[in-house]
């Protein structure tokens, strides 16, 4: 097998375009953990969320082809695997979340609402809050942007809209998650669990 380990994803695809699956199972082994705990904060178990991590591949690999080597690869990728989503939203409607052990990388840079949370040993409760007051529009903008680091552009490629609509989502979500944190915070402090309706006055009041 070659030594694939000095070169960026799209020269992998560009070699997968010509028919090596050893580059192909290079660019599934960089990218199937954090595409995984992507499908799993959108999907009712674990098991849903593996079928559509190895759909999202297949699939990829089946329309290599169409991949333009000079865009990013990983924003081809997750544009997949939220088509795949969404079609799974179409065919067993409501959702309900599974759990991680690990949510992952950090969120946010130190200017932003989350800072009061601390970056290097809350961040799975940073995820967790997220998920649950977020809708899922604004939880994807906030993925992308802080766990998989794209662009606006590249998140506005993904998400199917405009530059400005990612923007403003960001900007949205960043500011809903700090009340949520908030809340967060009084919760623990008093040390006794907000009712769900309390939770959502709380975060319209902020």
């Amino acid at each position: 097998m070659d030594n694939f380990t000095t070169i960026s994803d799209e020269q992998l695809a560009a070699k997968s375009q010509q028919g090596s699956l050893d580059a192909y199972e290079e660019l599934v082994r960089r990218h199937e953990t954090k595409l995984f705990h992507f499908l799993c904060q959108k999907l009712p178990s674990r098991e849903d969320a593996q079928d559509l991590a190895q759909k999202t591949f297949l699939n990829a690999w089946k329309r290599i082809e169409l991949f333009r080597c000079d865009a990013k690869f990983t924003t081809w990728l997750y544009t997949i695997a939220r088509n795949l989503v969404n079609s799974h939203y179409r065919k067993h409607g409501r959702i309900v979340h599974v759990e991680l052990e690990c949510a992952g990388a950090t969120l946010v840079q130190t200017s932003t609402p989350p800072d009061e949370i601390s970056r290097s040993e809350k961040h799975a409760d940073l995820w967790r809050v997220a998920r649950e007051v977020l809708k899922n529009d604004y939880y994807d903008v906030l993925w992308l942007k802080y766990r998989e680091e794209m662009s606006i552009t590249e998140i506005a490629l993904v998400m199917k809209c405009t530059r400005t609509a990612v923007k403003v989502r960001l900007h949205r979500a960043r500011k809903a998650l700090g009340c949520a944190l908030k809340v967060e915070e009084i919760r623990h402090t008093a040390n006794a669990p907000l009712a769900p309706i309390d939770r959502q006055i709380s975060l319209t009041n902020c």
